[in-house]
C-alpha cells in the first residue's frame, strides 16, 4: 500500500453525541482488512520515566469495517483493574440496532430502530442483570427499562429537525442540524425542555473540504466552551490536534504513522496543565483472504 493511502482510520470530527464513539472510517478499516486495533496507554510525566499501568482498549471489527466489539481495561486502584465490554449489532442495511455494555454481571443495552430514510425512530435503554444456563452461557433474567424514547423529523434542504419524545409522548429535546449546499454537516444545536439546557457544535472547513476545527459549547454539565483544531500533513493525514478550553490550549496532540501502511502507530498527547505526555501505542491485526485474523502489524 502506498504511503498515505490509508489516511487516518479516525474521522477528523469526533462526535460526542454519536451512537458509536470513537468514529472510525469504515472504508479505511475495510480496505486495510483490519480485524482488531489495540491501544496501549502510557504516561510520561515531565522529568520522570514512562508509566505503564496496563490500561488498554481493543476495538474489534467485522469484515465490512464496522466495529463489533470494544474491550476497555482501566485501573481502579493500585491493585485492581476493571474490564468493560461493549458489543455492537447491525441490521442488513448497516444500521446499529443493539449496543450492549457489560460491567461484571450487569448489562446496559440500547435498542435502536430506524425508518426508511435511515433516521433513528426509537431508542430504548434497558438495564439487565444476568443469569447463566447449565452450560455457562449468558441469559437475561431481569430487565429494568430506564428510558424508551421515540423521534420525529422535519427535513429541509439545508436543515434537519429532530423532536425527541419520552414514554409519556412529551417532547423533551429538539435538535436542529444545519448543512451547507454540499450537504456537509455544519452545526447541531440541541435544546432540552427542562432547565434551559443546551448543547451546540459548529464545524469549520478549509478550501479543500477538510474539517479544520470544531467548537463544542453547552451547559449540560456546567458551562462548556471547547474547541478542537486540526492540522493535516502534505498527504492529507491528521498531523496535529489542539484542544482549547475557554480560550486556553490544554492539549497538543501529534500523530505518527507507519511508512508502509499509513496507519497510526503512536498518538502523543501533551497535557499542558498536568505537565505530562500521554502516549497511545497502536497495534493491528488483519483479516486474511479467508476472513480469519492473521497477526499484528
Amino acid at each position: 500500500m502506498a504511503v498515505g493511502s490509508a489516511w487516518s482510520q479516525f474521522e477528523p470530527f469526533q462526535d460526542d453525541d454519536a451512537l458509536i464513539s470513537p468514529n472510525f472510517k469504515d472504508g479505511t478499516i475495510r480496505s486495510n482488512k483490519i480485524s482488531k486495533i489495540t491501544l496501549d496507554y502510557l504516561t510520561k510525566p515531565d522529568g520522570a520515566t514512562i508509566n505503564n499501568d496496563g490500561i488498554e482498549k481493543q476495538y474489534i471489527f467485522d469484515t465490512a469495517g464496522k466495529i463489533s466489539e470494544m474491550i476497555s481495561i482501566t485501573k481502579v486502584n493500585e491493585d485492581k483493574w476493571d474490564t468493560v465490554k461493549c458489543m455492537y449489532y447491525y441490521n442488513n442495511l448497516g444500521n446499529l440496532i443493539i449496543k450492549r455494555t457489560q460491567i461484571g454481571d450487569f448489562y446496559d443495552t440500547w435498542y435502536y430502530k430506524w425508518n426508511n430514510e435511515k433516521l433513528l425512530q426509537t431508542e430504548t435503554h434497558i438495564h439487565e442483570t444476568c443469569g447463566f444456563t447449565n452450560d455457562g452461557t449468558f441469559k437475561v433474567c431481569t430487565q429494568k427499562i430506564i428510558s424508551a424514547d421515540s423521534f420525529a423529523y422535519i427535513s429541509y434542504p439545508k436543515q434537519l429537525q429532530q423532536y425527541a419524545y419520552n414514554e409519556d409522548n412529551k417532547i423533551f429535546q429538539k435538535t436542529i442540524t444545519q448543512y451547507d449546499e454540499n450537504r456537509r454537516f455544519m452545526s447541531r444545536n440541541s435544546h432540552y425542555a427542562v432547565g434551559w439546557l443546551y448543547s451546540q457544535v459548529d464545524l469549520n472547513y478549509d478550501s479543500k473540504g477538510n474539517i479544520i476545527s470544531y467548537n463544542n459549547t453547552g451547559n449540560l454539565n456546567g458551562d462548556m466552551n471547547k474547541s478542537t483544531t486540526i492540522k493535516y500533513d502534505s498527504i492529507g493525514r491528521i498531523d496535529e490536534q489542539g484542544i482549547w478550553v475557554s480560550g486556553k490550549q490544554r492539549h497538543r496532540i501529534e500523530f505518527m504513522y507507519d511508512n508502509a501502511t499509513g496507519l497510526i502507530t503512536n498518538k502523543l498527547d501533551r497535557d499542558n496543565d498536568k505537565a505530562a505526555i500521554y502516549i497511545v501505542k497502536f497495534s493491528y491485526e488483519m483479516y486474511s483472504t479467508n476472513g480469519l485474523s492473521v497477526g499484528t502489524k
